[in-house]
């Protein structure tokens, strides 16, 4: 049975699972991926990357920060969160906390479409994902972030960062197909156990 067939037969609550384990795990390999990059590299993703030494578990968003990659989008969405639902502001301490929540938060959001739109429309899942996630990545990180003034734009970016986070999420998006088929493979086999007699 192909992968195709066996996630159309997921329920709802199988599929939801699937896009927020999926999405919990690319963000993790997200992250992975920039801790190699930024260690081949003396520390730094590329050249003109945003000053800074906290760059770490918030995606590939650090090095495009308007001033220093501590306080990049997924710190500064946290901290608007945290504010919003608190009314006070967050110790230095939590934020990159927060960042890290929002980063998590937006790789959950951002996977549980892609978990039905790879059964309602196979297309989005070519280049094993690398599609979709360099579609999250022009929409989110290249429009939408800098449009609300929370990170530099694309225009202000050397070549080299604008790769980095292209490469950061055509990771993120393989991985997040990987998940899809596993969870799949998952739900067809558990669909087909025998009954155990009782």
């Amino acid at each position: 049975m192909s992968v195709r067939r066996s996630t159309a037969t997921a329920s709802s609550f199988q599929l939801a699972a699937i896009g927020i384990v999926g999405g919990v795990v690319a963000a993790f390999v997200m992250d992975s991926f920039g801790r190699s990059v930024r260690a081949a590299n003396d520390g730094r993703e590329a050249e003109g990357a945003a000053p800074g030494r906290d760059r770490g578990d918030r995606g590939v968003q650090p090095p495009q920060s308007e001033g220093r990659a501590e306080d990049d989008a997924a710190v500064q969405t946290g901290t608007l969160a945290y504010r919003g639902l608190t009314g006070h502001e967050p110790s230095a301490a939590a934020r990159p906390w927060l960042g890290t929540a929002a980063h998590y938060g937006f790789s959950i959001s951002a996977s549980m479409p892609y978990v039905l739109l790879a059964e309602l429309a196979p297309p989005v899942r070519a280049g094993f994902g690398t599609l979709y996630g360099s579609v999250v990545w022009a929409l989110a990180d290249e429009g939408v972030t800098p449009a609300l003034g929370l990170s530099r734009g694309p225009r202000e970016l050397s070549a080299n960062v604008l790769l980095y986070g292209l490469c950061g999420h055509f990771v993120w998006g393989a991985t997040l197909e990987g998940v899809r088929r596993l969870g799949a493979f998952v739900v067809e086999h558990s669909q087909h156990r025998p009954a155990v007699a009782h």
